[in-house]
Formats: structure tokens, sequence, C-alpha cells
């Protein structure tokens, strides 16, 4: 049976711009994470909003293509959001266009039964999708709250994070990102065993680590587990990060070996960051090596 994932977010359009011009590429980390999810074998319905306009219609298409259910992507009146990129190093920088469709989620014809949520901080910049998500959360009952930390333009007011981690079951954030949780400069084994005794319902604390791979933490347990070291060269980091959250909550749910699926993780994410494209075509084999259960019932 398959795992049924929904993913609270951003759908939206990164314009990648370089000095051989400008390139559209469908995207918004919860978008990208649901497009990972679909391939990996589960049912990914992504809860977010387009413009009645050209970008919508095609960015409907798009998560369609990609496998991802579209039941709970709505329409609006706002335009479908956009984000210019520039790469520095193979390292994305945004610049986000406001007030768009994604700004303003309609969750009250969700329904369902799912094993898991995730969500990050951008689509949360205004109330309304605050009030919307916060609700829905409350309305339902997951297995497992996944908050991607996902950072964009330094948006991370300490309140919201704060609300953000008392619903989540598993945090993960970048390197980078660590520095926004409001512990100070800390090494992360410290970081993560503070997380856990500020927000005893987080079970694991994910961070990954770009070049030297990622770590997580058992809140439970108190163990530590620690990846492998990536082996491909950087093109691009867009969507690495959303295919490391995908891979492995798709796998935390099948087992408890934790170590083991984070090296999978890792694994997917390495391959993704060899692409320009956040949601690449997988070469034959990744699937398998990823995903292992994929045709097999969950247990």
């Amino acid at each position: 049976m398959k795992h049924k994932i929904l993913i609270f977010g951003e759908i939206l359009w990164d314009i990648f711009i370089s000095s051989d011009g400008t390139t559209e590429k469908i995207g918004g980390a919860p978008y990208n994470l649901a497009a990972h999810a679909a391939k990996l074998g589960a049912d990914a319905f992504l809860v977010s909003a387009v413009g009645d306009d050209a970008l919508g219609e095609k960015a409907l298409a798009e998560a369609k293509k990609a496998g991802v259910h579209t039941d709970f992507i709505f329409l609006s009146d706002k335009p479908t959001g956009f984000c210019a990129v520039t790469l520095d190093g193979g390292n994305p920088h945004y610049r986000l266009a406001d007030n768009t469709a994604y700004d303003y989620i309609d969750t009250a014809s969700v329904s369902g039964d799912f094993d898991a949520l995730c969500f990050g901080l951008l689509a949360l910049r205004e109330e309304h999708n605050r009030k919307t998500l916060f609700d829905m959360i409350d309305r339902f009952s997951f297995d497992e709250v996944l908050f991607d930390v996902n950072i964009r333009n330094n948006f991370c007011p300490p309140n919201l994070l704060d609300r953000c981690l008392k619903k989540a079951t598993i945090l993960k954030a970048s390197r980078e990102e660590t520095a926004f949780l409001g512990l100070g400069d800390i090494p992360h084994e410290e970081l993560c065993e503070k997380l856990a005794l500020v927000y005893p319902n987080l079970k694991l604390v994910l961070i990954t680590l770009d070049k030297d791979g990622a770590f997580a933490f058992d809140c439970r347990t108190k163990m530590f587990y620690r990846s492998q070291t990536p082996k491909n060269t950087l093109v691009s980091a867009v969507g690495a990060g959303d295919s490391f959250s995908a891979c492995f909550l798709c796998n935390i749910q099948s087992g408890a070996d934790i170590q083991k699926y984070l090296e999978r993780a890792v694994t997917l994410s390495d391959f993704v960051v060899t692409k320009l494209e956040a949601v690449p075509d997988y070469p034959e084999g990744l699937l398998e090596s990823v995903v292992p259960h994929i045709n097999s019932t969950y247990v």
C-alpha cells in the first residue's frame, strides 16, 4: 500500500538567470519535495495555489506530469509565484515575488487520511497561511510532521519558528539554517540535544551538511548517525535538500534503521546536485537503491 504524504506550501517558477539568458523551471521547495516523493513511490498531495494565468495552467500540467496529486492546488486571483535564481558556484541565490497565489492557500476542502505532513517557512510569510496550516494540522492526525526549515531571504521570525517546531515530529535544516534556530552558535550535536529538550514532540533532527553529507539525531534514544561523504561534483544545489527530505521520509515510514535511511537520502541528494533541474530523471538503478521497499508493503 502506498504511503500518503501531504505537502503544504509554494509551487512557483524558478527563473534561472545566467550569461546565456534565462531558463524557466517549475519549483518551490514543497513542490520539489512532492515531485521527488511521487518518484519514490508515495502518493504525494500538494496543498498550494496558483494564479488563473498562463504560468498557473503550466504549473498544474507540470505537477500532473510529475505524478503529484493536484486535488488541493487551488486557483487564486493572485498571480502564480515566481523567483529569480542566480547560481554562484552552484549555490542558489533567490529573489522572490511578493503577494502571489501561494501566499493565500485555501485548506478548507483538504480531506482524506495521510501518513505524514511536510511544510516549510516560505509559504508562511503571510498570516493567512499560518492560520490555515496550523488549523489543518489540528484537524488531522499524522504519524509524522516534517518541518523543513527552508529559509529564503533570511525570513525566519523567531515566534513563527517556535510555533512550527512545536508542531513537528521531524526537523530538517541545512548547515546554514541552524544559525537561525535561536540557541546560539554551538556545535550541531549540542544544538540537537537542546532542541530535543525544548521541543519534546520532536523524534528526529536532520541536518544536511552539503559536501560533508548529513547527520541525524534520534531524540528518543539520544543517538547520533552520520552519513558517508558525497562523491559528486556540484552543479546546482537547487532541489537537493528537498530530495533528501522526501527520501528520508519515504524510508522512515518503513522501519527504524536511521543510519540506512540517512545514507539513502544522501545518495539521492548527491545525484540531484549533478543536475541543473531540481527534480531530474533518475538513472537506472537509483530508485531501487534509495527505496528498495518501493514495491513492497510498508511495515
